[in-house]
């Protein structure tokens, strides 16, 4: 019996534009001036023993082309993210948040920050360094303050080196809290005592952002919506 579907050749075919494999979805949103932090930030450690997991860089690297590609654009850097840990397991160094925060005020392009579902430790901190005015969170999303973990092994000389950086470390990002937030080192100290979880209304009175958005029509300007 022959059967009632045929295939039929589309007028289409041979086409350069179907010949081209369509483009990956981070090129897709590179294109819309869209960043996303969608994971935790790796070390370089961890990324030797998973290539192509370089998050940091890879970060950096869009932002750096998009002040490249136009300089007065905004760039919109969406966040879900666990900062350096996962899981309660340290994978990262504080030094991956750091390149990442630097870069947002090196680069000329004015960054709006958007947190979308997390942004833990790390996270938090760069989440706090958009351009001010700016800053942002969806309204379920969760944002927590803690301090850096070591996460060190080896040799109990390697260990009180490594100790002594998280102590540096933790100095630093409470300098970058109380400047982007407009709270005392002080408090800060003391509210990180232990790990301080914020609803995204608290992290607005707090200092870390400056909108609860329900809609991308609230940001000042337009952005692209990330879907």
């Amino acid at each position: 019996m022959e059967s009632p579907i045929k295939a039929v050749q589309s007028t289409n075919y041979g086409d350069a534009y179907y010949r081209t494999p369509p483009p990956d979805l981070a090129s897709l949103l590179l294109k819309e001036r869209i960043v996303y932090l969608g994971g935790p930030l790796h070390s370089i450690d961890e990324y030797r023993r998973n290539p192509g997991q370089d998050v940091t860089r890879l970060i950096i690297a869009q932002l750096l082309y998009l002040q490249f590609d136009d300089p007065e654009k905004p760039i919109f850097f969406y966040i879900n993210s666990t900062g350096t840990s996962w899981d309660g397991e340290t994978i990262g160094f504080e030094t991956e948040a750091f390149a990442v925060c630097d870069t947002l005020s090196y680069i000329k392009p004015p960054v709006h920050t958007i947190c979308i579902g997390q942004a833990i430790g790390a996270a938090a901190m760069i989440l706090s360094a958009g351009a001010k005015g700016s800053r942002a969170s969806l309204p379920h999303a969760t944002i927590v303050l803690n301090q850096p973990r070591s996460g060190a092994r080896g040799q109990a000389t390697d260990i009180q080196i490594r100790a002594k950086e998280v102590l540096d470390n933790r100095a630093a990002i409470l300098d970058i809290l109380s400047k982007n937030t407009g709270q005392p080192t002080e408090k800060i100290v003391k509210d990180t005592d232990r790990t301080f979880y914020l609803t995204p209304q608290e992290a607005k009175e707090y200092g870390l952002i400056d909108i609860v958005l329900e809609s991308t029509k609230q940001l000042p300007v337009p952005v692209p919506a990330l879907t």
